[in-house]
């Protein structure tokens, strides 16, 4: 079983990173926390993530986190009835330990809508399963014991300003739905922020995406 691999980056995109370490290049399913955190990692610096190894009759799959803290927040998080390994990462992307046990006192199980495709009695359950093991976050917080998305790419006719562009586009797209999105509604919201917006990174464009849900 892996549990941390330090090594360097070699390409990151919204929802997982490839970390190059003894010859070795590792896909690595990241939370779109972590992608911002790594944003400011430069190619030559050496990035020690903490690896969760998920380890199933369908394969295996590594999910990243710079801190131990994330890692067994995720732990926690995913071993709730119901909750699998992808909706405890976009919980991450949403929410801090801290957020969730504040929503479970507060009574708001609305507030857990933020996050893409939770609406309803998803919201509720998630709610729910965080209520009944408050237990766990509090244990956690002092510290103690999919589908295959087609989007086509820029032809050779455009030119390099367009092409630029295009790419943008896409990644964000693929961010939102790695994220929940639909692959309309991601669309969708893309179009509309890059119409009206100068920001090129499309970590922000999410992040600005996101923030008006």
């Amino acid at each position: 079983m892996i549990s941390g691999l330090k090594g360097s980056l070699k390409k990151l995109e919204v929802g997982f990173v490839h970390l190059e370490t003894g010859g070795v290049t590792y896909e690595i399913t990241i939370s779109f926390k972590t992608y911002l955190e790594l944003k400011g990692f430069s190619s030559s610096n050496e990035v020690y993530l903490h690896i969760f190894h998920a380890m199933s009759e369908r394969g295996q799959r590594l999910f990243g986190f710079l801190t131990e803290q994330d890692k067994e927040f995720f732990k926690v998080m995913k071993g709730l009835q119901g909750i699998g390994e992808l909706t405890a990462l976009k919980i991450l992307s949403f929410f801090s330990a801290e957020d969730l046990y504040r929503i479970a006192q507060s009574g708001e199980a609305k507030e857990l809508e933020k996050i893409p495709k939770v609406k309803g009695k998803t919201s509720e359950k998630i709610f729910f399963e965080v209520k009944q093991n408050l237990k766990k976050l509090e244990l956690f917080l002092s510290g103690g014991p999919s589908k295959e998305i087609s989007i086509s790419l820029p032809t050779s006719s455009l030119n390099p300003l367009e092409i630029e562009s295009s790419r943008r586009k896409e990644i964000v797209i693929l961010g939102l739905i790695q994220l929940g999105f639909e692959e309309k509604a991601a669309a969708k919201e893309a179009e509309k922020i890059l119409k009206n917006s100068l920001e090129t990174d499309p970590g922000e464009i999410i992040r600005e995406i996101l923030k008006n849900l």
